[in-house]
């Protein structure tokens, strides 16, 4: 049967003579593999005349439509046997090519008994253009089989059949009766009907946990806590999908169920970022659970359990991470992310208010893009056409909503269901997981999320921002400030989400917390008694009726094409579009901010030769911001041996420390190509007449600049290691003088050895014997090996042998044992000073976070400004 091949999709390759197609046999156990097109035959049933096929292959040859004809592929007996007697070379490389490709191992298929000569002898020799074939009788069962393994395009019947038994099969998961719709309970035994259900957690019953293997009891008990998540259970090197998250990998990814009543598909390590991403972009929640014990650690562990039970006996395995639409952090094991936009997780908290005070409700709000580590937090009265939320949630647009359970008015789910059609939205349980604002002050202090930041002032455990909304007369920081209860509390709801999606530590500890105030409110508080527009920051208030009628970022379709974004969107840094669709949402309303603005498009203009020198360069920026906050996520010390992920063994490590460095190593290139850009417009920066095209392009050693002098810092980071060797290899050693901790260790090192030369330069003078040498590898190493022309009279009595060999005797002391248990600890510091040096030379390098924040802020604007200047050419 011709079929995709799972992991890539693909089920044809190769051109001409070359040219091959993915199959699958019915071998028992079924394999797959690429057989050549001469090989092939279209199945056609009793009774049914040749149809002619034409096979398109994506070619830019002049060949690539010739016509399959099934006729003329077979046009004798002959031709037939040979076809059917595959010979050794093709054979042999079908099956290595199907080995690589395919998860399932391949079993060598024997040659078919030859024909006797006489049974060949009965076979016509002439030629036809449309033999007659005999009709061939296939059984029912036959037929059933063929059916159960076919792969339309839909792949629904794969769901409905293992491909191991005719017809419709029906799942071992799906006669579970306390499984059935309607007779669930969740894990505190609560049934459906009950208004408190939570369908995100399952009750498994213990009877039916016992009965289970060790592994799969463990996938049962994973599954009761994450009843809405599709698990990827790591078994060797494959994520597995079992029950019913097979079911969902077959019908939404395309992999193919293996043999069995119970439903279970999988796929390598390596394909982990793609088919997270596929089922994350169609909602789904994605958990990756990671062995995180060898077997020789689980058999360790074992040996120090006074009875362990068959259930001890399995490595260990725990969540190392969830994904969802709203969390997403774009690590080296999620791949790269396919859009440049912003994806919010929105946290809401509602109350609502005296009517006769004019105001019907207030929110509190706290929004994040997990992706750059960006928190937005704000409290505000709104009317009863809930004005500002709609504005809001058209200006950050959220994947997914967070709420508490039964807080939301009427109004507003009315809301959240029209305008967020699309977006994940999760209730949470008030108190548990949805916390008050007094909980979730507890929470920052007693986590530590900001010990780095704050230093040796430890009575500083918050940001400038939130440390603000917490009350003057509290100096512990517990108690929140009258006006901000339920922006605090919003938070709380935020970190709790993140704390299950076990990226809190990662994202808070960035401390990029900044105030949400709707624009209107900047507006008011704006105005005095000089002019309306006497604040440089006023900006239009365009609310979300307005972006939709004036096509701002839709079109009437949902579409991009003819909207203001898609005609003004040219610039050519993932960070520059989307400071571009900020200033979109809220457009300057103020005649000096727009004014110079002007100013810098004209300056531009007026610096041709520059500023196309700068576009070519802004081109070459990789994603600085989303970078930023991967490097900060791997080098952050908070993430240590607490995160399951720091104990997970990975088959695919050096790949992905290849991937970590290839990341840091375009951050250090995108900086240098700052730099590059800051000097090119250094000899004509002083002409320029906009004050904030003169401020972005200019040091903050001249008067006025903004962009951080990063010279230094680059230059240290150039001969920190070598990049080709890291690049390669996926290591880093770092250069002496980088890494105190190696450095320490090397210099250890240094000195052991050093003694123990000496030492055996004592003992030759000693013995009278220069042919002393040391003998020895691993942890047999620095035996003295001595001659038997020394006479044993000679030799001292604290020598000690510890091996011999022809006309030799090697022997230890306990000087030397000392010296040899010395150098032992050194280099054992040293293996860990390399292992962990990575993660310290990332988190070094984050150290100077807020110079290369700023520096990619004024880059976004550059861009911006550069690409209005490209328009303006445009324009006749």
């Amino acid at each position: 049967m011709v079929v995709p091949q799972p992991l890539t999709g693909q089920q044809m390759r190769g051109r001409g003579r070359g040219q091959r197609l993915h199959v699958h046999f019915f071998d028992e156990p079924p394999t797959r593999g690429w057989v050549s097109t001469k090989y092939i035959r279209e199945y056609q049933e009793q009774g049914s005349k040749a149809k002619r096929r034409r096979i398109i292959v994506a070619s830019d040859s002049d060949g690539s439509d010739e016509e399959f004809k099934p006729e003329h592929a077979a046009s004798s007996s002959e031709e037939e046997e040979e076809d059917a007697t595959v010979n050794s070379e093709e054979e042999k490389e079908s099956s290595q090519e199907s080995e690589a490709d395919s998860p399932v191992k391949p079993v060598k298929r024997k040659r078919p008994a030859e024909k006797s000569v006489s049974e060949k002898a009965k076979t016509p020799a002439t030629h036809s253009a449309a033999p007659k074939r005999a009709p061939t009788t296939i059984p029912c069962d036959t037929k059933s089989r063929l059916s159960a393994f076919s792969a339309p395009d839909s792949f629904e019947s794969q769901a409905n059949g293992s491909g191991a038994t005719g017809g419709a099969t029906v799942w071992d998961h799906e006669k579970l009766e306390w499984l059935q719709d309607g007779k669930r309970k969740d894990s505190k035994r609560r049934r459906q009907s009950e208004d408190d259900y939570d369908p995100t957690t399952l009750y498994v019953p213990e009877d039916f946990l016992n009965k289970n293997t060790p592994g799969m009891r463990r996938w049962w008990q994973l599954k009761s806590g994450m009843f809405d998540t599709v698990i990827f259970y790591k078994v060797g090197k494959f994520y597995e999908l079992y029950h019913m998250d097979a079911v969902i990998g077959v019908n939404e990814l395309r992999l193919t169920f293996m043999k069995g009543t119970w439903a279970h598909s999988g796929f390598p390590e390596i394909g982990f970022a793609r088919f997270s991403d596929v089922l994350v972009q169609k909602g789904y929640k994605v958990a990756r659970v990671e062995q995180t014990e060898t077997p020789e650690m689980m058999e360790a562990r074992c040996k120090t359990m006074a009875k362990p039970t068959k259930f001890d006996r399995v490595v260990r395995r725990e969540v190392c991470r969830i994904i969802t639409r709203g969390t997403q952090t774009y690590s080296v094991l999620d791949g790269a992310p396919s859009e440049s936009q912003s994806k919010f997780l929105l946290s809401l908290k509602e109350k609502a208010e005296d009517e006769g005070s004019g105001r019907h409700r207030s929110y509190g709000v706290c929004f994040a893009d997990t992706s750059v580590g960006y928190f937005h937090i704000g409290q505000f009265p709104d009317d009863r056409h809930c004005s500002r939320l709609r504005t809001l949630i058209a200006h950050f647009p959220p994947a997914e909503v967070l709420f508490e359970k039964g807080n939301p008015s009427a109004e507003t789910r009315k809301i959240l269901k029209a305008s967020l059609s699309s977006a994940l939205q999760e209730g949470l349980n008030a108190g548990t997981q949805f916390w008050d604002a007094q909980k979730t002050l507890k929470t920052l202090s007693e986590e530590n999320y900001f010990e780095e930041m704050a230093g040796e002032d430890s009575s500083s455990f918050l940001p400038t921002l939130l440390k603000r909304m917490t009350s003057e007369s509290d100096s512990l920081c517990l108690t929140p400030k009258e006006g901000y209860e339920l922006a605090l509390s919003a938070l709380g709801g935020c970190i709790f989400y993140l704390k299950k999606c076990l990226v809190d530590k990662e994202l808070l500890s960035m401390a990029n917390f900044e105030e949400y105030t709707p624009i209107d409110v900047e507006l008011e508080q704006g105005a005095g008694p000089a002019s309306f527009f006497s604040q440089t920051r006023q900006r239009m208030v365009l609310d979300g009726v307005t972006l939709v009628n004036l096509e701002i970022f839709q079109n009437g379709s949902g579409e991009t094409e003819g909207t203001l974004l898609e005609r003004l969107d040219t610039c050519s840094t993932p960070f520059g579009k989307r400071l571009l669709k900020q200033w979109l949402c809220a457009p300057l309303c103020n005649p000096t901010s727009i004014g110079d603005r002007l100013d810098a498009v004209e300056d531009l203009m007026g610096a041709q030769s520059q500023a196309t020198e700068v576009s070519e360069l802004l081109k070459k920026l990789p994603d600085l911001e989303r970078l930023l906050s991967k490097i900060h996520s791997i080098g952050t010390p908070l993430k240590g041996q607490d995160h399951p992920d720091s104990r997970a063994v990975l088959y695919e490590e050096v790949t992905y420390s290849k991937r970590k460095i290839a990341d840091f190593l375009s951050a250090l290139e995108g900086f240098k190509t700052m730099q590059d850009i800051i000097s090119v417009f250094a000899q004509v920066s002083g002409d320029f007449r906009s004050m904030l095209l003169r401020q972005i392009v200019s040091l903050k050693t001249v008067e006025k600049g903004l962009f951080p002098d990063l010279s230094a810092e680059l230059k240290r980071w150039e001969t920190a290691f070598d990049h080709q060797k890291a690049r390669t290899t996926g290591v880093i050693t770092p250069k002496v003088g980088f890494d105190p901790e190696y450095d320490q260790a090397l210099a250890g090192i240094k000195t052991c050895e050093r003694d123990l030369q000496d030492y055996l330069e004592r003992q030759k003078k000693r013995l009278g014997c220069k042919n002393m040498a040391y003998w020895g590898t691993g942890r047999n190493r620095f035996q003295m090996e001595v001659p038997d022309s020394v006479s044993e009279r000679n030799v001292p009595e604290e020598y000690e042998v510890k091996s011999t060999k022809k006309g030799w005797k090697r022997y230890v002391t306990k000087e030397s044992e000392r010296l040899f248990s010395e150098l032992q600890g050194f280099e054992e510091k040293r293996d860990a000073a390399l292992k962990d040096c990575m993660r310290r030379l990332f988190y070094n390098f984050d150290k100077n976070y807020r110079d290369w924040k700023t520096g990619v802020e004024c880059m976004a604007v550059l861009g911006k400004n550069c690409s209005l200047y490209k328009i303006q050419n445009v324009i006749p």
